[in-house]
């Protein structure tokens, strides 16, 4: 396990899912967060879908911490361009320091990098699973998010992919 702390977004939490990779989160990271929002997305929301029900297990189990933002006007500064989930992610990996929020889209990453919050997607979260020494089928993974309706750019895979 290594000492990593990190913040989930919903559709962090949701490729985990379908690649069979969330259940092992507490085997790569020391601490796992959610917003508020991010809960409400994938279990409220998201009620049967992948993501809800290892959701509100992992909560149950402990493992997977549940958080308010304190912040909320920072949140809402943030919604002119990315979602309320991302919002939150971003603002509590700024109060809760954390090594790193797990977030996908690229304009999130972009903010990101502006409020000087460390990122990784679920691509990356699979490189350190790995590391781990979880078994990853990493060109089945991609095949399953690609399914899914993730955007995956061939760059990005062939990264990945490299031997």
């Amino acid at each position: 396990m290594t000492a990593f702390r990190v913040i989930a977004d919903s559709s962090s939490i949701i490729g985990l899912t379908h690649i069979g990779l969330f259940g092992r989160l507490p085997d790569i990271f020391r601490s796992i967060f959610i917003p508020d929002s991010v809960y409400q997305d994938v279990t409220v929301k998201g009620k049967g879908r992948p993501g809800a029900e290892e959701t509100e297990k992992a909560l149950q189990a402990g493992w997977l911490v549940r958080r308010t933002v304190q912040d909320t006007l920072a949140v809402d500064a943030l919604l002119t361009c990315i979602s309320r989930g991302e919002a939150e992610v971003l603002v509590l990996a700024k109060e809760i320091p954390c090594d790193y929020a797990l977030v996908d889209e690229k304009i999130a990453r972009n903010v990101a990098a502006l409020l000087d919050v460390k990122t990784v997607g679920v691509l990356g979260v699979m490189k350190m699973a790995a590391l781990a020494g979880i078994p990853v089928k990493k060109q089945e993974a991609v095949d399953i998010l690609r399914s899914a309706g993730f955007r995956i750019s061939e760059k990005l895979c062939q990264h990945l992919l490299k031997p």
